[in-house]
């Protein structure tokens, strides 16, 4: 049974913004602003659970209040233990419309750390009694981030049914690098502490292990090594000299053989890197947020022309085009504030690592969603 409560006495959480910027302008038409941008979060509220098991490796539960409500099994507190810091370097050039062209050009450097970014759907701490080992990059850390929106009137010549004038591009570029995937072990409690918020331990890199359309490739033991293709779902397993490689690897550094037994392993796709279960009784090494998906790269362009018709009647004809090279975009396994969640389960291997969908599918928003694959449309507009 699960029972929920705030703390007594909790505070308001508080959010601080400072920021210090200067522009300076070229031209009548072209100008830049640089500024600082930060804030600092405290007192923010999050959920551990104050009756977990102390880790032990028999899996004889002690919960700390299981004398006083021995019908209850986890009892989820809501407290003031979040932190957060936000700090950026975001630079804007605009041009102003002039000579047909106009332009906005973004880009902004910028890291956020945080213990806990969501409380609906975010995860438990590991540990409930050290929820500042959950610190680190927040949910929404992009690092790098460019914007461009640009707009040029083509010169007009008067001709044949006004086919050489009127005419006008659009274009916007969204380039932003890689955000976090938080992972936990919803089917194994090696650690005993019965919250199944587990993590396991990391040996090597963790930019080894990059996100995708397909999962990351595990073994169960020294013949057993595969990997599925969420495109196809196919499993396809490693040749018996490959996968006793592989296994050998997970066998070096795994801390405990009989978590390694029932847990398996995850070996990065080149070989330099593993993901092992922990000892038991013990909380994993790895740390929140550790791994990255592969971020969002995404062109969008549109033609208009212009016809004037009569001195009181207009029409404006529209192509637009969304994911203009149709680049695909792997959805974040984890998914974050959405709930996605479809491939950052350590206890599921036919999917940990898997983002599993396009980004547009796993939001909710199939019809020109953020990440979808090329939309083609058309408009005509009447003005008079």
């Amino acid at each position: 049974m699960r029972h929920c409560g705030d703390r007594p006495n909790i505070k308001n959480p508080y959010v601080v913004t400072y920021s210090l910027g200067v522009t300076h302008a070229f031209t009548n038409n072209l100008s830049l602003e640089v500024g600082y941008v930060g804030n600092h979060g405290g007192n923010l509220t999050g959920f551990r659970d104050i009756n977990q098991c102390a880790p032990n490796p028999t899996g004889a539960c002690v919960r700390p209040y299981g004398t006083a409500y021995p019908y209850l099994s986890f009892i989820d507190q809501q407290s003031n233990f979040g932190v957060s810091n936000y700090n950026s370097l975001q630079a804007t050039l605009t041009k102003r419309l002039s000579h047909g062209l106009n332009f906005t050009a973004g880009y902004t450097y910028g890291h956020d750390l945080d213990n806990g970014s969501i409380s609906r759907f975010g995860y438990l701490p590991q540990n409930a009694n050290n929820t500042n080992a959950e610190y680190a990059d927040g949910d929404f850390d992009i690092r790098h981030r460019l914007t461009l929106t640009a707009g040029y009137a083509l010169p007009s010549k008067k001709g044949f049914g006004q086919l050489l004038e009127g005419w006008k591009m659009n274009s916007i570029l969204n380039l932003h690098s890689s955000q976090p995937w938080n992972v936990t072990d919803l089917e194994n409690d090696f650690s005993g502490a019965g919250d199944s918020a587990d993590r396991w331990d990391l040996l090597g890199k963790a930019s080894d292990f990059p996100s995708g359309s397909s999962s990351i490739p595990f073994c169960t033991g020294p013949t057993n090594c595969s990997v599925l293709s969420s495109v196809s779902g196919i499993q396809s397993f490693y040749s018996p000299s490959a996968s006793a490689a592989m296994w050998a690897k997970c066998a070096a550094a795994a801390p405990d053989p009989t978590t390694l037994a029932v847990g398996g392993c995850y070996v990065s796709r080149n070989g330099n890197s593993v993901i092992v279960p922990p000892l038991a009784g013990t909380f994993g090494t790895m740390g929140r947020n550790i791994f990255r998906d592969n971020g969002f790269k995404d062109l969008d362009f549109s033609v208009f022309k212009n016809f004037r018709i009569k001195e009181r009647l207009n029409a404006e004809f529209r192509a637009e085009i969304f994911n203009l090279f149709n680049h695909p975009t792997v959805a974040n396994p984890w998914g974050s504030q959405n709930g996605w969640a479809g491939g950052n389960d350590l206890g599921t291997s036919a999917t940990f690592g898997c983002g599993c969908s396009t980004s547009d599918i796993a939001a909710g928003n199939p019809l020109i969603g953020s990440g979808g694959n090329r939309d083609i449309q058309f408009g005509l507009k009447l003005t008079f």
